[in-house]
């Protein structure tokens, strides 16, 4: 069983942003995460309070999906880490799309050329051909499904430390590096090992910290 299951759109900023707090984690200690795919734009439209100019975002984030779906089937789970690495950097890494969340996440839905993220991973570039093979979407609704049961909430990250329960979050704006990574993740594994643990919030954030997102003004920039 693995330490964490992580369960991630790649186009949800806050799940990337996450991520890559748990690899800095993997860098320092022995963590076995298992990346376990699910889809904002799979989510139930009356229960998920998604803006509408997302939506389009959420679609290019389930096309990834089903690369990573297809890449799993036929490669096993132990790719899927990498790949969603080598997917998110295509978008977040990107150049900065300016100084508006608007044209940050206009940036976010425009349509990619996938084949450099599997060329990167060593995996076969015709798996990008799944993007848009819609017959996946069957399996992804459920793993999506699994996520949400787990944490009874709607949003991405979903961290479950015992295959059972799992937590929406934690929502960073910046990864932690070094010692501080650790004690976040020790305090974060704490909470969601406790059955009797509900939930913390904190007000409004700003936007997630990427390169693609490092032109907006800081604060300010509040999103859900």
């Amino acid at each position: 069983m693995p330490d964490l299951e992580f369960f991630f759109d790649p186009l949800c900023p806050s799940c990337w942003v996450t991520s890559r707090w748990v690899v800095e984690v993997q860098s320092q200690r022995a963590l076995r995460v298992e990346w376990r795919p699910m889809s904002l734009a799979l989510m139930d439209r009356g229960a998920f309070p998604g803006e509408q100019r997302s939506r389009e975002a959420w679609s290019r984030g389930l096309e990834m999906l089903r690369v990573v779906h297809a890449a799993r089937e036929a490669h096993g789970s132990e790719v899927v880490g990498d790949l969603y690495t080598a997917l998110g950097e295509l978008v977040w890494d990107a150049a900065p799309a300016g100084d508006t969340v608007d044209a940050v996440v206009h940036e976010m839905a425009r349509v990619r050329d996938l084949t450099p993220a599997l060329r990167e991973c060593g995996l076969p570039v015709a798996l990008a051909a799944a993007a848009s093979d819609a017959t996946r979407d069957g399996a992804l609704r459920d793993e999506t499904a699994e996520a949400v049961e787990r944490s009874g909430g709607f949003g991405t990250p979903v961290l479950s430390f015992d295959g059972k329960t799992a937590l929406v979050g934690p929502v960073i704006e910046e990864p932690p590096s070094g010692e501080d990574a650790e004690d976040l993740y020790d305090a974060v594994e704490r909470l969601g090992r406790w059955p009797a643990f509900a939930e913390l919030r904190r007000p409004t954030r700003s936007f997630p910290v990427t390169r693609l997102s490092s032109g907006l003004p800081r604060p300010g920039t509040g999103v859900r």
